[in-house]
C-alpha cells in the first residue's frame, strides 16, 4: 500500500513539473494577418436595364433595343483594393488578361473623401408619414400558401406597431455591404471617376490577372477558361396558366450554386406589393453575392432554389395583385480565393461571381424572344394583356433593378 501511495505521488508531481514548463514554454504566435485584401466581382446582367450605366438615362439606341425586344446583356466588374500600408500619392492598378479587351490595365483609384454632412436632429422639414399597405407573398407554387399576405399597414408601422410576421422576416434579411473598407490606410477601386469604362460584352477574364501598387505587395493570379463571366439566365415568362399562375422560366448556369427570384409592383389601389421565391416570410430573397456554403444551406432551408431548378410559378395571387411588376433574380455563383502564402500570406484575393436577370410582368420575354417556350420546345400560353412599361420610364431613366 506504501508504495503505491509513492508512485501516485510520484506521478503527481511529474504531472506538476509538465503543467509548469508547458506555462513557462513561449505560446505559438498567430500568423501575422494579410497586409492587402482584394476583391474582384465579375457580374453578368441580362433583361431590362442591362448594359446601362446605373442612374444614367439611356440613349436612343438603348431605348429602342429594349422596345424592339433585342438582346440585352452586359458584363460589369467591380475592384477592390484594401491595404494596411499607406502612400503619400496613392497608386495602383490592375493587369488584365488581353481577352478582357479592355487595354493592358484598370487603374485602381483612391476614391477623394466625401465632405462632412452637417446632421439636424429630428424629422426633415415636409416630412409626411407613410400611407398605404405592403403586400408580402412568398413562395413558388400555382395558389399561395396559408396565412398570405403578410399585409403592413404603413400608418400603423409609423405609430410603432408592428404587423404579424414582419419581425420574422428582419430575422432573415442579409445586409448588402461591399468588402474592402474605404477607411483603409490604402485603398483603390474600378470603376471610379477616372474610369468608367463599359465592359465588352464579348471579353473575357480568362488569363493571369496582376495588381500592382505602391501601397501593397504585388498580388498575381490566374483564372482558368471555365471560370469566366457567367452565363446570361434568360429570364421569361412562358404563358398564364389557367388560375392565372404565370410560368417563369430561365436557362440553368452550369456553375451556379442556386437561385433566388423576386418581384416588386404595385396594385390597382396603390397597395405596394412584394413577391419573394423563398418558402416562408422568414426567408425573403437575398439578391447580392453569398458564399457558396451558405447558399447550399439556404437550399437545404428552402430559402434558395435548387442549382437545377429551370423553373418557378408565380402564384395566380400574385400575379392579379401586381400585373405588371417588376421581376428580378440572381444565379449565385462559385467564389474564388487565392493567397500569396497558404500559412502566412502577404495579400489574399478573392473572385466572386454571379448573374442576375429582370423583365417586366407582361413584357413577355423582354429581349429573349426565344423563351417563350418551355424547356421541351412546346409554346406557352399567350400571356394576358397587361399594362406595359411606358417610353417615359426609360426616358426618366427608372430602369428597374438600377
Amino acid at each position: 500500500m506504501k508504495q503505491t501511495i509513492l508512485l501516485v505521488g510520484g506521478a503527481s508531481v511529474a504531472g506538476l513539473g509538465a503543467a509548469a514548463l508547458a506555462a513557462v514554454a513561449p505560446a505559438t504566435k498567430a500568423p501575422p494577418p494579410p497586409i492587402a485584401t482584394y476583391w474582384m466581382d465579375a457580374v453578368t446582367q441580362s433583361g431590362i436595364g442591362a448594359g446601362i450605366t446605373p442612374g444614367a438615362r439611356p440613349n436612343i439606341g438603348q431605348i429602342m433595343g429594349m422596345m424592339s425586344g433585342g438582346s440585352s446583356l452586359s458584363h460589369t466588374l467591380e475592384l477592390r483594393l484594401a491595404s494596411k500600408q499607406k502612400a503619400a500619392a496613392p497608386a495602383a492598378e490592375h493587369l488584365i488578361p488581353p481577352g478582357l479587351a479592355m487595354g493592358p490595365s484598370l487603374p485602381l483609384v483612391t476614391p477623394n473623401a466625401p465632405p462632412p454632412v452637417a446632421r439636424t436632429p429630428g424629422l426633415p422639414q415636409g416630412y409626411q408619414r407613410p400611407r398605404g399597405r405592403m403586400l408580402i407573398y412568398w413562395g413558388c407554387g400555382e395558389h399561395v400558401g396559408p396565412g398570405q399576405p403578410t399585409v403592413i399597414d404603413f400608418s400603423k408601422l409609423a405609430a410603432g406597431q408592428i404587423p404579424p410576421g414582419m419581425a420574422a422576416m428582419s430575422n432573415y434579411a442579409h445586409a448588402v455591404t461591399r468588402p474592402g473598407p474605404r477607411s483603409a490606410a490604402g485603398f483603390g477601386e474600378w470603376p471610379n471617376p477616372q474610369d468608367s469604362r463599359a465592359v465588352p460584352a464579348g471579353g473575357s477574364l480568362a488569363g493571369a490577372h496582376r495588381v500592382e501598387g505602391n501601397y501593397s505587395p504585388p498580388i498575381a493570379f490566374s483564372l482558368a477558361a471555365s471560370q469566366d463571366f457567367m452565363p446570361a439566365l434568360e429570364l421569361a415568362e412562358a404563358g398564364a396558366l389557367p388560375s392565372g399562375a404565370s410560368r417563369l422560366v430561365w436557362r440553368p448556369a452550369p456553375s451556379a450554386t442556386g437561385y433566388a427570384l423576386a418581384m416588386f409592383g404595385a396594385s390597382g389601389s396603390g397597395d405596394v406589393v412584394m413577391w419573394s421565391s423563398g418558402r416562408n416570410a422568414a426567408m425573403f430573397a437575398n439578391m447580392d453575392y453569398l458564399a457558396p456554403a451558405e447558399v447550399r444551406r439556404l437550399v437545404g432551408l428552402g430559402a434558395v432554389l435548387a442549382p437545377t431548378t429551370s423553373e418557378c410559378v408565380l402564384p395566380a395571387e400574385v400575379a392579379a395583385a401586381s400585373p405588371a411588376g417588376m421581376l428580378t433574380m440572381i444565379g449565385y455563383g462559385p467564389e474564388l480565393n487565392f493567397a500569396e502564402n497558404p500559412k502566412a500570406p502577404k495579400w489574399t484575393a478573392k473572385v466572386r461571381f454571379k448573374t442576375s436577370a429582370s423583365l417586366i410582368r407582361g413584357m413577355g420575354g423582354y429581349g429573349n424572344a426565344s423563351r417563350q417556350q418551355d424547356q421541351s420546345g412546346q409554346p406557352g400560353q399567350p400571356p394576358r394583356k397587361r399594362k406595359k412599361f411606358g417610353l417615359g420610364d426609360l426616358l426618366n431613366g427608372t430602369i428597374p433593378g438600377h
